[in-house]
């Protein structure tokens, strides 16, 4: 009798370890076994970065004075931040003679103007948050002002501005009179798709001042960010900026995945 049991208990057992359990039919798989990486976001559309709105003051050029004999001529030169934007600041005065200073005078059009100061400021945000973008994976094109909009993609846009007495936003004026020592960046995204949704408007009426840039009133149409620089921003000011940039829209594309590649 006892070798009876003994038998039907191993063929009991046997037939548990030949029949399949469920973790060995459909295995769960291992929170330690790396798994596929999700696509990088970047990889749903191209980004363009506009060159962002900035005002500046449009100077005549300062008639020329007769030839005369004089030293050599200096380099083009002003003063610049760290980042190697210039300074839009006024200009530092400096304790020269008379003499110096008549001299000085006519070698104006050796200095940079505020045409030129705009556009280095810039091309500097631009190139750094194309550099961010790419870094992050995404492929980027840069879209300089007055060319053409494509017919899809993101696109990255913004504004300088500054606040004034009243702690208004004014479109920033490089040249103008400066209120105070910060600039004020607004950046914006926007699907391409709809391309009529504007970043900031003016303000209406628009009370025009030679001192300073049209007031403006950001939108809600679309997503955009307020980032506070110095007057003089220092090329990590510009990458931090940067680097929010490239880290928002990522949130951005990730949480709105479907309705961006629509």
């Amino acid at each position: 009798m006892l070798f009876r049991l003994c038998i039907a208990f191993a063929l009991i057992a046997f037939s548990l370890l030949a029949s399949p359990t469920p973790q060995q039919v459909a295995p769960e798989p291992s929170p330690l076994v790396p798994q596929p990486a999700a696509s990088a976001p970047a990889g749903a559309m191209t980004v363009y970065v506009s060159d962002f709105d900035l005002d500046f003051v449009r100077r005549k050029p300062s008639p020329k004075p007769a030839p005369r004999i004089s030293p050599p001529p200096r380099t083009r030169s002003t003063s610049r931040s760290p980042s190697g934007v210039p300074r839009l600041g006024p200009p530092a005065s400096t304790s020269e003679s008379s003499e110096s200073q008549s001299s000085d005078s006519s070698d104006a059009s050796t200095e940079e103007t505020p045409a030129e100061q705009a556009n280095a400021l810039i091309h500097a945000v631009s190139e750094n948050i194309i550099r961010a973008l790419i870094e992050a994976g995404y492929d980027v094109r840069r879209l300089p002002a007055g060319a053409p909009l494509p017919q899809s993609g993101l696109r990255i846009r913004g504004v300088f501005a500054e606040a004034d007495e009243q702690n208004r936003a004014r479109r920033l004026l490089v040249g103008g009179e400066p209120v105070g020592p910060n600039i004020i960046l607004y950046v914006g995204v926007n699907n391409l798709k709809t391309p009529g949704q504007p970043l900031y408007e003016l303000a209406s009426p628009p009370a025009p001042d030679p001192r300073h840039g049209p007031v403006i009133t950001v939108t809600s149409y679309v997503p955009a960010e307020r980032f506070e620089l110095s007057r003089d921003p220092s090329g990590d000011e510009l990458k931090k900026v940067a680097a929010k940039v490239a880290a928002d829209l990522t949130a951005l594309v990730s949480a709105n995945r479907l309705s961006l590649t629509q």
